[in-house]
């Protein structure tokens, strides 16, 4: 679940209501990752496809296991579910 990890970077910038209650680290870090996201996105569709995915250094195994409806896209939630799910697993 490695690329569950590096996509958790990815996946703060997506949760408004979280970085509005975070310190101003963590909300920095949250505005970098949203950056980051928005940089990777090059056709500007709110979602990551796999020409995209792998530009930024990433695995097909990754976007394939976080791709949970299949549609080749990776959505902040189906990244969200898939860090979800992660940490749920570790513990």
């Amino acid at each position: 679940m490695r690329p569950v990890i590096i996509a958790m970077s990815l996946l703060s910038a997506f949760s408004v209501g979280v970085a509005l209650a975070q310190t101003p680290p963590a909300a920095d870090a949250m505005a970098r990752a949203k950056e980051a996201f928005d940089k990777a996105d090059q056709d500007k569709d709110g979602a990551l496809n796999l020409k995209e995915w792998k530009a930024m250094g990433r695995r097909e195994r990754g976007f394939q296991m976080m791709d949970a409806d299949h549609d080749g896209k990776l959505t902040p939630d189906e990244i969200r579910s898939a860090i979800a799910a992660y940490r749920k697993q570790q513990g």
